[in-house]
């Protein structure tokens, strides 16, 4: 999973500049052009590292640091000041901030910088993820909900499916009627987000919309495409007329892979949200 940087700036080129250069290496990048919009976009997003302005309007940097810490208080933060500011950036140093970086920016200075700011992140949230991650892993090959089932079955399932391709950002809705439906994800990755929460990430062969096959209805979550993806969508009525031609069997041995997917999507989502109550201190 790509990591996330939040760039704050005033100046519309410093922002563009910093994001071409970090995307160019791999980074996930959002921008916001001052402390109020940076608040504003912490409410809807995690990020792994913070590129902050000293000088701007409405919030300035020492103060939007700050802040940020109140939020998300093992936040790593790199501090961006002009010449006249450096008094600042020293000041936000001792506050907590992990490094500065004199403008005008240096590219190279830039991104060794990030570089080790993001090793840092990684070295003090890595323990705390791993601690609050599931202790079996799911070696992919393809979905869960079909573990078990022969080839042939597999393509016959498959070939039930609609093919819908979504562009970063845009919703994934979970079906088209009240009749249920199940997804699975073909390429690319997705969030799921409960309230203003990300709990899960999909990726290739994971499942969504398990529990629709058992009882249709509506969600409590909500899906985000964080890349081009491709989806296949499963209609309910689509699936039990294939169960119903297949046979009992191969149905018993479908529910139980939707009670083992379901059991072990929750319990990540779950882990996630508390072990981001324990880094935030939200209560």
């Amino acid at each position: 999973m790509k990591k996330h940087i939040l760039i704050v700036d005033d100046e519309q080129n410093i922002r563009e500049v910093c994001k071409e250069l970090l995307e160019e290496e791999g980074y996930k990048v959002t921008l916001a052009v001052d402390g109020k919009d940076a608040l504003d976009k912490m409410d809807l997003e995690i990020f792994d590292l913070f590129l902050i302005d000293m000088a701007m309007p409405r919030l300035g940097g020492l103060e939007l640091m700050k802040m940020i810490k109140q939020k998300q208080p093992l936040a790593v933060i790199i501090v961006l000041t002009g010449f006249s500011s450096i008094e600042g950036a020293v000041k936000a140093v001792h506050a907590g901030a992990f490094q500065y970086l004199s403008k005008p920016i240096n590219a190279d200075e830039l991104l060794e910088a990030t570089k080790r700011g993001i090793q840092y992140s990684q070295d003090l949230y890595g323990p705390l993820q791993q601690a609050f991650e599931p202790t079996a892993e799911v070696f992919k090959k393809d979905p869960i909900i079909l573990h078990g089932f022969s080839a042939e079955e597999k393509v016959d399932f498959m070939a039930l499916g609609r093919i819908r391709k979504f562009e970063v950002g845009e919703s994934i809705p979970l079906g088209d009627d009240k009749s249920g439906s199940i997804i699975i994800m073909e390429n690319g990755e997705a969030s799921v987000w409960l309230s203003n929460t990300t709990i899960d990430y999909l990726q290739k062969w994971d499942s969504f919309g398990e529990e629709s096959f058992i009882l249709a209805g509506s969600t409590i979550v909500s899906l985000r495409a964080e890349t081009s993806v491709k989806v296949r969508y499963f209609d309910r009525k689509k699936m039990l007329d294939f169960f119903a031609f297949k046979g009992e069997k191969l149905l018993k041995r479908f529910m139980i892979n939707l009670i083992n997917s379901i059991h072990f999507k929750w319990r990540k989502s779950i882990q996630r949200i508390v072990m981001l109550k324990l880094v935030t201190g939200d209560r």
